[in-house]
């Protein structure tokens, strides 16, 4: 077990592994440097902090001047530790802006499947106002959680407020859309037929929808008729 930040940081990168950081920085494709530490490498030295050494390791990180993407990924990961909330939320609250990868926000948020939904979504609906294009995939890729009946009008609400144009945003939000298709068809279809997102996202939707087992073929074949043309700026 490691209780400082100094053990975790000499543990993680005595987990480098070149040849994988050559294959895995292009994926990433991260604002920070990166070493090629496996994400299961991460996952597991993030369990390893006892839960009462976490405010001392994370508190440790944040005043770490040179954070490199595994670095942050392992003080995500430690940060969505079951348990607290309230000390989850508060930590989420500084990492989300530092997130600097797609693989950040995936790896991160995916764990917190333990939280209260309506706490979350109360409590972090601000970040689909931010710059920062991670930061609303944040919200977008808890929002994979909530799809259930009760919870899809509120899904689909969300979704038609968000402003379009960042990559990684856009991509979140088709794979959400699929997901909604597959799921809730007959409550996602009008926003099809009426072409209410951008074409790359309705299109991108589309795509993954009807690469899903989970749909017929009749059901791929129409959705396929419900393509549009990309437009400029949009």
């Amino acid at each position: 077990m490691y209780e400082t930040y100094e053990e975790c940081r000499a543990a993680l990168f005595a987990g480098i592994d070149e040849k994988y950081n050559e294959f895995n920085n292009p994926i990433v494709n991260t604002t920070y440097k990166t070493y090629g530490v496996r994400t299961p490498v991460i996952k597991k030295l993030a369990k390893s902090v006892p839960i009462s050494a976490r405010d001392n390791v994370l508190n440790g990180f944040f005043n770490d001047s040179d954070p490199s993407y595994e670095t942050v990924l392992f003080a995500g990961i430690l940060a969505t530790r079951k348990g607290d909330y309230e000390k989850t939320r508060e930590y989420l609250k500084r990492l989300i802006p530092l997130f600097g990868s797609w693989a950040h926000v995936d790896c991160v948020i995916s764990c917190l499947d333990w939280v209260d939904k309506d706490s979350f979504l109360r409590d972090f609906e601000y970040l689909l106002s931010q710059d920062g294009q991670y930061e609303v995939r944040s919200y977008i890729i808890f929002l994979f959680d909530c799809l259930t009946a009760d919870r899809i009008d509120f899904v689909l609400d969300t979704l038609q407020k968000i402003e379009y144009g960042e990559y990684y945003v856009d991509m979140a939000a088709a794979w959400l859309l699929a997901e909604c298709l597959v799921k809730f068809y007959d409550k996602t279809l009008p926003l099809f037929t009426n072409v209410i997102f951008p074409s790359f996202v309705h299109n991108k939707a589309i795509q993954k929808a009807r690469e899903s087992y989970r749909i017929p073929l009749e059901t791929k074949n129409y959705l396929n008729t419900l393509k549009v043309k990309a437009k400029k700026n949009n």
